[in-house]
This record gives structure tokens, C-alpha cells and sequence, in this order.
């Protein structure tokens, strides 16, 4: 599998790097903007640099890997699934619904993969959650609250501070938890939400998600953690409680009542190798197999349309009817 990365910064280098520990993969040529900041990447892939327009055309490239600012998802996924080749895209999909609905046609009539990058779905916490929901360990689910925060991103690249390229908070930050709710519980009915804006970059969003006949989900997303990343999540149900803290020392923990019901702790190994790595080698497994990628495009715009529905909620304050698109 030969594979062209788009974008340098962190997600790029992330995905390109990971793709370096995969046997049986090449990355072949990184591009950037300006051209130059992909350099060093390269350098250490052993890849040429090349232009994104050069890469979604090139003969030698099986596999993109987009990367970019989230306004240009959907101008090179288009450019590749065109030149018949397989796309990891990160996430969100991309910045607007018609954007993303696009993406998703352009895969489906060209017979290529379409990958998004929810990579939360690789995390062991989370698939550990996942299991112990759909197993019954916790009784039925009740509450649920999600957090997940980082550093204001004054200093990160201009694009996040514009809401239009990036959809901010929510889109670049919320999304990974919106995206789990969803694959922890379905499809919600409505959600309401709250944002601030402030100077530098920081931002906070919180959101109620709200089913007909399922738990009450509270998602919370910051863009103003002065002690740097951190995420968790707290799941209540009739049997018992799940706690994840990513700051503790034990960051995973179920507690439950004495008896048939479960232990009274479950803590979580630290992970051998990052999620990153695992989300990358199995797309490349299933599109070797010919299977549908884990996340694939559909799957992608859906989390994309309820992260713009917590946005139009925030921005007008009333409560937002949802269905999820088809």
C-alpha cells in the first residue's frame, strides 16, 4: 500500500508516521502549505514532496491521506476518489453538509474508500465502555457526561481561530464525543447547546443530547484547559457506574455493587502503542480485504450533521430537532 500524505502539522506527521510501523506500506510523497513545511516530514518518511494536487493524480499513490485544513477536505478527497484512489479523511469530514454529501458521492461512484478519522472508536477506554453498554454489565444506561479539553489555540495555526474554515470547538474538539454517542447509543431525536468565545482562541461548548427513550448525555468541549489535554466521561446506568479520567492514575475504573453485578474495579493497561497507529492498520486490513472501513463516509457525515446541529442550537438558543441523514 502506497500512500500520500496531505498536511505536515500534527494530524499529517501523526498519520504519516504511524504508516512507517505498518509493514507492507510505503508513504511515497507529503505535501504542505506553503510547500517547503513539508520537508522534514519527508525527509524522515523517505517520501518525495509534492504538491496535493500532485498526489491525488500521482500513479504511485493508492491511499490519501487528507490532512489539511477542514475547508479542503472535501476539495482533494474529490480530487482523489476522481483519480481512483482509497481516502483517509480526518475528521470532521468536512466543514459543511453539502461539502461532505459530496465527498461521499465522489467515493461511492468512483468504488473507492472513504475513511474518517473518528479515531476516539480506536481508544480502549472507549471500546471497553462500548462493550460493557451492549453487554448489559451496566444495567440500562441513564446519564452520561462527557469531557474532553485542551490549550486555547491562540497559538495553532490561523485557520482554527476561523470559525468558517474550522467550525471551531465543536467541530475540531466536541465532534470526537459526539461522534461516540452516536456509536455508544444510536441516533439522538434533539440536542441543545451553549457556546462562549473569547480572545486567543479560547472557546467552550456544552451540549445536552437528548433520546426519546435513552439516556440524558451531557458533552462538554474546552478550548480554554490551562493544565494542557484531558478527557473523560462518566456513564450512569441501573447496575452500576463507568468512570474515565484521562489525568488519573487509574483512568479507567467500573464501579458496581457487590455481588454477580461485576468487580468493584476494572482498571485499564497503558496502551503499547497509539490508537493513531491502530485506526491506520486496520483501514489498510480492510481495504486489502475489500471490507467497508470502520468509519466510513456515511457514517462520517452523520457525526459531521449533529455537530453542525450543536452548532445551530448554540447560535440561536433553541433546542434543535435531529434526524440522522440517510
Amino acid at each position: 500500500m502506497r500512500i500520500g500524505v496531505l498536511g505536515a502539522g500534527f494530524a499529517g506527521a501523526m498519520h504519516a508516521r504511524s504508516a512507517l510501523r505498518i509493514e507492507g506500506v510505503q508513504v511515497v510523497a507529503i505535501a504542505a502549505l506553503p510547500l517547503e513545511q513539508a520537508a522534514e516530514l519527508a525527509k524522515e518518511c523517505g517520501a518525495r514532496v509534492a504538491s496535493a494536487e500532485e498526489i491525488c493524480a500521482a500513479d504511485d499513490v493508492d491511499l490519501v491521506v487528507v490532512a489539511t485544513p477542514t475547508h479542503l477536505h472535501a476539495r482533494y478527497t474529490i480530487a482523489a476518489a476522481k483519480s481512483g484512489k482509497h481516502v483517509f479523511c480526518e475528521k470532521p469530514l468536512a466543514r459543511t453538509l453539502a461539502d461532505a454529501e459530496a465527498m461521499v458521492r465522489a467515493c461511492d461512484e468512483a468504488d473507492v474508500t472513504l475513511a474518517v478519522g473518528h479515531v476516539v472508536r480506536h481508544f480502549k477506554e472507549y471500546q471497553q465502555a462500548k462493550r460493557l453498554i451492549d453487554d448489559g454489565t451496566l444495567g440500562r444506561p441513564a446519564i452520561a457526561t462527557m469531557t474532553r479539553g485542551n490549550f486555547a489555540v491562540g497559538s495553532a495555526r490561523e485557520w482554527y481561530l476561523d470559525a468558517a474554515k474550522s467550525g471551531g470547538v465543536v467541530l475540531e474538539l466536541m465532534l470526537h464525543d459526539l461522534d461516540t454517542v452516536r456509536w455508544w447509543f444510536g441516533e439522538p431525536s434533539r440536542v441543545y447547546a451553549r457556546r462562549f468565545t473569547g480572545s486567543a482562541g479560547l472557546e467552550y461548548a456544552l451540549a445536552t443530547i437528548r433520546y426519546d427513550d435513552r439516556p440524558i448525555v451531557q458533552v462538554e468541549a474546552s478550548w480554554a484547559e490551562h493544565a494542557g489535554f484531558r478527557t473523560g466521561f462518566e456513564l450512569r446506568g441501573d447496575r452500576g457506574m463507568l468512570v474515565h479520567d484521562s489525568r488519573a492514575a487509574s483512568p479507567f475504573a467500573l464501579q458496581s455493587p457487590a455481588g454477580p453485578a461485576g468487580p468493584a474495579m476494572m482498571a485499564t493497561p497503558t496502551l503499547h502503542e497509539t490508537p493513531y497507529l491502530v485506526q491506520l492498520r486496520d483501514l489498510i486490513a480492510r481495504i486489502d480485504r475489500g471490507d467497508p472501513a470502520l468509519v466510513d463516509g456515511h457514517e462520517g457525515l452523520r457525526s459531521l450533521a449533529l455537530g453542525l446541529a450543536v452548532i445551530r442550537s448554540a447560535d440561536t438558543g433553541e433546542v434543535v430537532e435531529w434526524k440522522a441523514p440517510a
